[in-house]
């Protein structure tokens, strides 16, 4: 019975080769979550510079009706530009953020050591400011402009 049993076409693994498989995909896996993370924070900075000239804009075209100066364009005031740039801000964030609490979590199925999204944790409180923001700007009453 030894004599067929070492003819078994059966291939023994090798220990060593499964160990390095299993940091091959570690990696792997490891570097799809950093690429991930990298794009969220590249979402982040964008929809934070909107926000900030947003902000920005709605504060200069807000000191300039209060200095009695006109206002530069007729069309659209610094208002409903700000508006328009805060809130853009927050949709963009808000669909980037659901796209990446998606692809975080079908990751999470196949690598359950995952970190947490720090990224994740910093679009949370950035929506939060982006929506205060735009509540204040949109309940911020006397600033009517009289052409």
């Amino acid at each position: 019975m030894e004599k067929s049993q070492e003819n078994s076409p059966i291939p023994e693994k090798d220990p060593e080769k499964q160990e390095k498989k299993k940091g091959k995909k570690k990696i792997q896996l490891e570097r799809t979550r950093t690429a991930f993370e990298r794009l969220q924070l590249a979402w982040i900075r964008t929809c934070l510079t909107m926000l900030t000239i947003g902000v920005g804009s709605y504060e200069y075209f807000y000191n300039r009706i209060e200095s009695g100066k006109a206002p530069l364009l007729n069309l659209i005031t610094g208002r409903e530009l700000g508006l328009f740039l805060i809130l853009s801000s927050f949709t963009m964030l808000l669909l980037a953020t659901i796209q990446h609490s998606k692809n975080m979590g079908s990751l999470r199925k196949t690598y359950p050591d995952m970190r947490f999204s720090v990224a994740l944790l910093l679009s949370y409180l950035l929506l939060a400011l982006s929506f205060f923001l735009g509540v204040m700007v949109v309940l911020k009453f006397g600033y009517h402009v009289n052409v």
